[in-house]
């Protein structure tokens, strides 16, 4: 592979409690039903524009705005200290970077979250470009961001992959009509992915240097 796109959260980065965390905060703040852990990181992959309404399907469009309002707060505060980068990526990500491989970040978080996440990381030289949901008509599973990606860098859909922790993220992938890997470090549901079947299911970000 010469074109890695990986999905951020849950797969270069734990967020998941952090995720979590602000979820509740969130529908706890807008006097909804506060979801459990697991209804929230089996929808992890999808914008929260989408998954949030299933959560509380009978609150209003306005109570749901308030929601969003509420969850960025949150989460974009002193929260997203608690997100760190999973063991061994920044490792992974430095190998590709000098083997001159192109990466790329397709995710259903905002472009600026994840840009301000990699600054404080070190690693925002890696990635060629960042997409986040703002940047595409239609995110996740929708093959919006992979489509960009391929046809602005005229990738070779057969040298490029895209990675990801969720479902979702497979579904995109095999959509835009590329390769596709599990990340089942940061997988919630391991078993979702396989069902997928991906091209790769990978136990460790090293693995990546092998294919």
């Amino acid at each position: 592979m010469q074109n890695f796109l990986f999905d951020f959260d849950g797969t270069l980065a734990n967020s998941g409690p952090t995720v979590t965390m602000a979820a509740q905060e969130a529908f706890k703040a807008c006097n909804l039903r506060i979801p459990t852990d697991q209804e929230i990181l089996d929808h992890m992959g999808l914008t929260i524009e989408k998954f949030f309404p299933q959560l509380a399907p009978t609150a209003s469009a306005q109570t749901m705005q308030k929601v969003y309002q509420e969850f960025r707060h949150f989460a974009d505060g002193t929260a997203r200290l608690r997100t760190q980068l999973f063991p061994g990526v920044k490792d992974t990500l430095a190998h590709l970077f000098t083997e001159h491989k192109q990466l790329f970040i397709v995710s259903s978080n905002l472009s600026v979250n994840i840009l301000n996440h990699l600054h404080r990381f070190g690693i925002t030289d890696e990635f060629v470009q960042v997409i986040g949901s703002d940047m595409v008509a239609n995110p996740k599973p929708a093959p919006d961001a992979v489509n960009q990606v391929v046809n602005n860098y005229q990738l070779d859909p057969h040298e490029t992959i895209v990675i990801g922790d969720a479902r979702y993220d497979l579904q995109m992938g095999q959509a835009a009509g590329v390769k596709t890997g599990g990340a089942t470090w940061g997988a919630f549901n391991v078993q979702s992915l396989r069902a997928e079947h991906p091209d790769y299911l990978l136990k460790q970000p090293k693995e990546l240097l092998k294919i």
